[in-house]
């Protein structure tokens, strides 16, 4: 039998902690060659107005197959529909056949921004207190959620696309986690200790940050679109969730690359390599240092992530069950 989990299913089913370190097992075995992820395959709707994505992977240890369908038409919100929605497969690796139908938005949401904590976890001061998000949407609240949960946070500051999607943001940070939390102007947000960039922006909307904090740019996935300025960049220690997704997509560092303001010879590392100890995380860079997390979205972190929810789901019985053949 095959199960059918609806958003509020993953919702029920998504546990942080247990997301964050089955993330982080999926880094390291990327990183370690026991993944097969390739780079995700793209078609442009009708009339150019949204792209539809499809994102297989097979992680070798443990044994996990799979494929999310997502699609990003940035007209939705227009019609009272998400910009981005998604469904995940989750396949047997012996037989092919399938295991589970699984709504991706809030799979996609938990694993990205658990990514996000994973590399705050290695990557930022351990004593940062402070959080800035650009960014008012699901990626957003996501993130301080999964942040809340390697660092001990005092205060969010928030930037959004209007100030009064910032000010209702930052009144559900305090009413959910009993935060400090305020709406900002995006030079006061790019102040915080940790940062995460959580937008749809085409262009920058951090061009700096103060010594020793930590960035997580998670929004833009094209080579023509980017949330950090090339001068950050090009000062930053940089890290990635896949060397080659980052240098095929990531115009955070191909645009900087094509001004002749960076080189991939400036990557550290994927986050993997930290956590298998190739790559030396925040204890091992210089003083002040400022560090960048850029994710253009891993498959491995989908498997992953959609293994374990389905595990919880045949535990608990949750979803419906059907024949699928």
């Amino acid at each position: 039998m095959n199960r059918l989990l609806s958003k509020d299913d993953v919702l029920a089913l998504l546990d942080p902690d247990a997301v964050i370190e089955a993330v982080s097992g999926a880094f390291a075995a990327h990183s370690r060659g026991a993944t097969d992820t390739p780079l995700r395959a793209s078609v442009t709707a009708p009339g150019g107005t949204g792209v539809v994505l499809a994102m297989p992977c097979a992680i070798h240890d443990p044994a996990i197959t799979g494929t999310k369908i997502v699609s990003v038409f940035p007209g939705n919100p227009g019609r009272g529909l998400p910009t981005v929605a998604s469904v995940y497969i989750l396949t047997d690796p012996v037989t092919g056949m399938p295991l589970a139908v699984m709504d991706g938005t809030a799979l996609t949401a938990a694993r990205t921004a658990a990514g996000s904590a994973v590399a705050t976890r290695h990557l930022a001061r351990p004593d940062a207190r402070n959080l800035g998000i650009f960014g008012t949407g699901v990626q957003a609240r996501a993130h301080v959620e999964m942040i809340s949960r390697v660092r001990s946070l005092s205060r969010v500051f928030v930037s959004g696309r209007t100030v009064e999607k910032a000010e209702a943001f930052a009144k559900w940070v305090t009413a959910k986690f009993g935060l400090e939390a305020s709406a900002t102007a995006s030079d006061i947000t790019a102040t915080a200790d940790i940062i995460a960039c959580c937008t749809t922006s085409s262009v920058p909307v951090i061009e700096s940050a103060r010594p020793g904090a930590h960035v997580n740019a998670v929004g833009a996935f094209t080579p023509e679109t980017r949330e950090l300025g090339t001068d950050l960049i090009s000062r930053a220690q940089v890290y990635l969730d896949t060397r080659s997704g980052a240098l095929s997509e990531a115009g955070d560092l191909l645009i900087p690359m094509h001004e002749g303001r960076f080189h991939p010879d400036r990557i550290v590392g994927e986050i993997g390599d930290i956590i298998n100890g190739k790559s030396p995380g925040r204890p091992g860079l210089p003083d002040g240092a400022v560090t960048v997390y850029k994710s253009v979205g891993a498959a491995f972190l989908d498997a992953a992530t959609a293994r374990l929810i389905l595990d919880r789901a045949e535990a608990n019985g949750t979803g419906a069950t059907f024949a699928f053949m």
